[in-house]
């Protein structure tokens, strides 16, 4: 065996993963005296994994504690090991000290996750107002997300409302105005059938008066910057138009030869999605996000009450939009926000709860879209 320590360190973490613990430990102990604290930190962490699992916890937590004390990059995961051990331990006041040890070495990203961690324990422990001051700063690390998607979404949508009042002689507060622009883009069954296919999307983008654009656009500044921190910048995007073609589908499916347009497919695809995901996940947001997430289900019944009663609302794009949020919703987690259960750790630092790969997660909103696929063309065939 080599004694060039990056290939010793490589070594014994194979023989780690293979499952030979006490090889991976021999292999592993002449590094723990390495100058290099990053070495040194890597080993006696790798060490305490091997002695957690061979079920000497007390070897463990010893390892742990070596490792924070190397210092380093690594010196927090050693930390937070600790931590970990002194909750399965029992020792609550000593973990919270291990946890806050760890966080001030944690990376950024890492922060919120042990402050949540601190707030649980602080209240187990009794310390109910510093237990709610975590839980804030916990929150607080993921409330300052960016919406670029919604506010371009918005922008877009006013924007094109603007220029269609303006090249069609004005913009209507109530009535059915449109422009040009409204009438080369609404969707409409007979037209995609002729080969119209820009329908599907443009549709969602054009609104016939300014009550019509001010609901869809409040609501999707409402709800469009949460789903976007749930899902991240590039995610939803993909959701919003998948959502609104959802509703167009089913329209040309449905209602052919009925005139639609408005973002409210897309904007009841984010209903359906954020009332599934605010009812199976345990997401860590600030209070805000909270409080408008904890509402969701009355607005979504109001508007489905709105959508059958109010003559001249497309249903079938309301629902279908709904439908595909809420099968987006079902079968991905979000993806850019930790939740309770994604938080905790193995030993080794290794997640406990399994993220769905990007590459699954890109096959599924390409399998959904091939459903809306085949949804269109079933509907040309019903039109020929």
């Amino acid at each position: 065996m080599t004694d060039e320590p990056q290939l010793r360190l490589a070594e014994g973490q194979r023989l780690l993963d293979a499952g030979d613990l006490d090889a991976a430990v021999q292999i592993l102990a002449p590094l723990t005296g390495h100058p290099d604290p990053e070495l040194g930190g890597a080993a006696w962490l790798a060490i305490g994994t091997a002695r957690y699992r061979l079920d000497d916890e007390a070897g463990a937590l010893d390892a742990w504690r070596q490792a924070a004390a190397r210092g380093g990059s690594t010196a927090w995961l050693g930390w937070r090991s600790v931590a970990e051990q002194e909750v399965r331990d029992g020792h609550l006041v000593e973990a919270v000290d291990a946890y806050r040890e760890a966080d001030r070495r944690a990376p950024p990203a890492e922060r919120g996750a042990i402050a949540n961690r601190i707030a649980w324990l602080l209240k187990e422990t009794g310390h109910d107002f510093a237990s709610r001051r975590q839980f804030n700063r916990a929150r607080g690390a993921y409330a300052s997300y960016q919406a670029y998607v919604t506010w371009a979404i918005i922008a877009i949508n006013v924007l094109v409302f603007v220029v269609d009042g303006a090249l069609g002689g004005g913009i209507s507060l109530t009535g059915s105005g449109g422009g040009p622009l409204s009438e080369a883009g609404f969707v409409h069954g007979r037209a995609v059938a002729d080969g119209e296919w820009w329908r599907l999307l443009t549709g969602a983008f054009l609104h016939l008066n300014v009550l019509h654009i001010a609901f869809n656009m409040y609501a999707l500044w409402l709800f469009g910057p949460i789903m976007e921190q749930m899902y991240g910048h590039v995610e939803f995007a993909v959701i919003y138009l998948l959502c609104a073609l959802g509703g167009n589908v089913l329209t040309i499916l449905l209602a052919p030869d009925v005139p639609a347009l408005g973002a409210s497919g897309a904007i009841f695809g984010l209903f359906g999605l954020a009332f599934i995901v605010s009812r199976r996940r345990h997401l860590l947001l600030g209070p805000q996000a909270r409080a408008v997430l904890s509402q969701v289900g009355t607005l979504l019944v109001l508007n489905l009450i709105i959508t059958f009663t109010i003559p001249f609302i497309s249903w079938t794009g309301h629902v279908g939009g709904l439908i595909v949020g809420g099968v987006i919703g079902l079968l991905l987690a979000p993806s850019n926000v930790p939740s309770m259960g994604g938080m905790w750790r193995a030993p080794d630092g290794s997640l406990l709860a399994r993220r769905v790969s990007p590459a699954l997660r890109a096959s599924t909103y390409l399998l959904v879209a091939a459903v809306l696929v085949l949804g269109t063309y079933v509907a040309i065939q019903q039109l020929g």
